[in-house]
């Protein structure tokens, strides 16, 4: 790819200002690896420990790059922050690519110009297409963010985690850490739904490519690093009393009711009631097995 190429990276921000220097900085770098022009596009959902100022400053240092702070109310969480950030970022069409990105990866040097490798050689086998970039743990070589395949056409959740390989692979859920969309795809599929409170908008894009008769792929190596949330303190902790993890699963930042229905009735409308009320199935009995192991 010799012409420049402009990138608008999309991301949705609270707190956690240090990720997020670490994040927008690893990918500035990238202008130094290849020429390439790019924007940000944030949402800002209510920061209190100096990310506005971050952007400001950011801004006036890059003055060529565009840093636009959409302001959001406090309670946008993850998909309804880059359904405000994405849209925003949509009604701009000179764009080559969109990139979704979360704060809390640290990208490796040269990340970019390896994924718009692998759009390339996407782009031989289909038209529309999305590159979902694979993140690591910070202190080791194992997969903790990217794109999946699922087995099964009734089970949303019998899916696996494509590790990068060299090579790129074809997948169907794709995680938002890092998702480079080409203004083509972009174009076809529009923005996310806005309609999910914090997750499932990434899955939902994926599906949706793939419904419109295109295709995501894995890129062919990891792109930067990232833990995975912990357990500890969610609905998933079996340590936590049941009536607590009812809460904790209901919450926005959880897996609430509205969102997980609307997602399986959508993908996985044939058993969608059996895995919408399972999981309350599973505080029960994963919470009375912990009690029964510790006395």
């Amino acid at each position: 790819m010799n012409k420049s190429i402009s990138v608008a990276v999309v991301m949705t921000v609270f707190n956690r200002k240090e990720q997020t220097e670490k994040c927008i900085s690893s990918i500035l770098k990238e202008m130094d690896q290849m020429d390439l022009s790019i924007d940000f596009y944030v949402t800002d959902d209510g920061s209190n420990d100096g990310t506005h100022e971050l952007f400001k400053h950011y801004q006036e240092i890059y003055t060529n790059n565009k840093f636009v702070v959409l302001e959001g109310s406090g309670n946008l969480f993850w998909n309804k922050g880059m359904h405000l950030a994405y849209g925003e970022a949509l009604r701009h069409t000179s764009y080559d690519f969109y990139l979704w990105v979360n704060n809390d990866v640290e990208f490796f040097t040269g990340f970019l110009s390896e994924i718009l490798k692998d759009y390339g050689r996407a782009r031989e086998k289909q038209k529309y297409v999305l590159i979902c970039g694979g993140v690591r743990y910070k202190d080791r070589n194992e997969l903790s963010y990217g794109g999946a395949i699922n087995h099964s056409e009734i089970n949303p959740y019998n899916r696996t985690l494509l590790t990068p390989n060299g090579h790129i692979q074809e997948c169907d859920c794709v995680n938002g850490n890092c998702l480079l969309i080409p203004a083509e795809t972009a174009a076809l599929i529009g923005n996310i739904d806005e309609r999910y409170e914090h997750g499932f908008g990434d899955f939902d894009y994926g599906y949706r490519l793939i419904r419109a008769g295109g295709q995501p792929y894995v890129a062919s190596e990891f792109v930067g690093k990232c833990d995975r949330n912990s357990i500890i303190g969610s609905w998933k902790d079996n340590s936590l009393p049941i009536n607590k993890r009812f809460l904790l699963k209901n919450k926005p930042t959880g897996q609430p009711p509205y969102s997980h229905k609307i997602f399986l009735k959508k993908w996985f409308p044939k058993l969608w009631f059996y895995y919408w009320i399972k999981p309350y199935i599973g505080i029960v009995s994963s919470s009375l097995t912990y009690r029964i192991r510790k006395s």
